[in-house]
């Protein structure tokens, strides 16, 4: 059945809303996304839809909404989750005010236009387009808006599978964590679809000793911090394919010219090892999927000019390959550094579970909306090296997928948790567009197309 749908009025609509929701600040810390809850509320109302809110802590609030009929309970439904909360913005950076929502030269522009409240505006478009066009679902769907993923989850997806499951539980979730790309792989456009992640590590390096007036002081912890961040900078981690990273290069190998597409399909070989690495450090997301990673994000020490300080300290952001054992990673790493002034201690660590099918009829439905509406694009699976909120879905055996469903350039990318945040026009209307076919091929049995 063809449906005769007005992409452009459904595209303006969606630059409206999500120029509204950016309005509403949801930096985190603190979050405070009650407000942003209470406008999604407002929005799903309109269309007669329910939804239903869950508290963990003041002005902290996580939004559920479902939308079904007879019928669907023989299938457990699919979830359209993204998160409500962003990072926070220095206004000084943009171009526009980062929380204006202002619509110029065809972009939407603020934070979370991409991270993530973009994706939450395609996927709401996409739900209430099945209750408007009056779309039979014989798997029920439902759209959930969550807190505090930008702070780890525990206020959020976390809290919700642990204290609320029976609300939320699932076949399958539709998250953030891939994009389609141009210009970035090869000369076609690459949709990439997130299937698993790395194992996630916060560690903390102290150094601690006898400091005294800056004028005389040797030996200080800060001069043993350094001299540890040095060494930390001196671990090499050599690249390690799994089967998604195996089948990634297989298939955007088609985006390159001949013979260097012979050489992307086999870079799982170790032959070819030495060249494939010389190509990933051109792209810091490929090469970031195919090694452990060590960035040191926070050093404190002192307070005092003159004064050197008794006590040192950074935090590392660790992202490790699921092959690697986090425990011998941190005995390593105290090996490396091998100062019995400077302790290393994880402060957390999140697992990563086994990566979703890449043959599901949620990543097979990407597939095909994706060929139809971006003709000779590629669709790949990828083990994408961010923390997202699928981690708490796949170890209760969810098959939850990453994907914004635009084409993205390389400078769009550059600004999540970056300055001037933006999504075009284009790609909004794109992105409800993918959506909608993938929530009909995957819910019902009605084209929209």
């Amino acid at each position: 059945m063809t449906l005769d749908t007005n992409w452009d009025a459904i595209g303006r609509e969606a630059a409206d809303i999500l120029s509204r929701y950016i309005r509403i600040d949801t930096s985190n810390p603190p979050g405070g996304e009650a407000n942003a809850a209470l406008f999604l509320a407002e929005l799903l109302s309109r269309e007669g839809i329910e939804s239903q809110t869950h508290e963990p802590a003041p002005e902290r609030v996580n939004l559920v909404a479902r939308f079904g009929g007879p019928g669907t309970a023989a299938r457990k439904p699919l979830l359209l989750m993204h998160h409500m909360d962003v990072v926070p913005a220095v206004s000084s950076s943009w171009q526009v005010p980062p929380f204006a929502g202002e619509l110029r030269d065809g972009y939407v522009w603020g934070r979370g236009a991409i991270d993530d409240k973009g994706l939450g505006t395609i996927h709401l478009m996409a739900f209430i387009l099945m209750k408007r066009l009056g779309i039979r679902l014989d798997r029920e769907l439902i759209f959930m808006a969550v807190a505090d993923e930008e702070e780890g989850g525990a206020l959020g997806a976390r809290w919700m599978v642990e204290n609320h499951w029976p609300a939320v539980e699932c076949e399958y979730v539709w998250d953030e964590g891939g994009t389609g790309s141009q210009g970035i792989i090869g000369r076609s456009p690459v949709f990439a679809v997130s299937v698993s992640e790395k194992t996630s590590m916060v560690v903390t390096l102290t150094a601690t000793g006898i400091g005294g007036h800056g004028s005389m002081a040797r030996g200080t912890p800060v001069d043993r911090l350094v001299s540890a961040l040095l060494a930390v900078r001196r671990i090499k981690s050599g690249m390690r394919f799994d089967e998604v990273t195996k089948e990634f290069f297989r298939r955007v190998a088609e985006t390159q010219p001949a013979p260097v597409s012979w050489v992307v399909r086999r870079a799982g070989n170790p032959v070819f090892r030495p060249v494939v690495s010389r190509a990933a450090r051109k792209s810091p997301v490929i090469d970031a999927m195919l090694r452990d990673t060590i960035t040191t994000t926070v050093v404190q020490a002192g307070g005092k000019a003159n004064v050197a300080a008794d006590e040192a300290s950074a935090i590392l952001d660790v992202r490790l390959l699921p092959s690697t054992d986090p425990g011998r990673f941190l005995e390593e790493l105290r090996s490396a550094i091998d100062d019995d002034g400077v302790t290393v201690e994880a402060l957390e660590t999140v697992p990563s579970p086994p990566p979703s099918p890449m043959d599901s009829a949620l990543f097979r439905a990407f597939e095909r909306a994706v060929s139809t509406h971006v003709p000779g694009a590629i669709t790949t699976p990828i083990q994408t090296p961010v923390a997202t909120d699928s981690r708490f879905f796949r170890p209760l055996g969810v098959k939850a997928y990453g994907l914004l469903p635009a084409v993205m350039t390389a400078e769009d990318l550059e600004t999540i948790h970056g300055a001037n945040e933006r999504i075009s026009l284009d790609n909004l209307t794109l992105g409800v567009k993918i959506a909608a076919d993938v929530v009909r091929e995957v819910c019902s049995t009605v084209s929209l197309r």
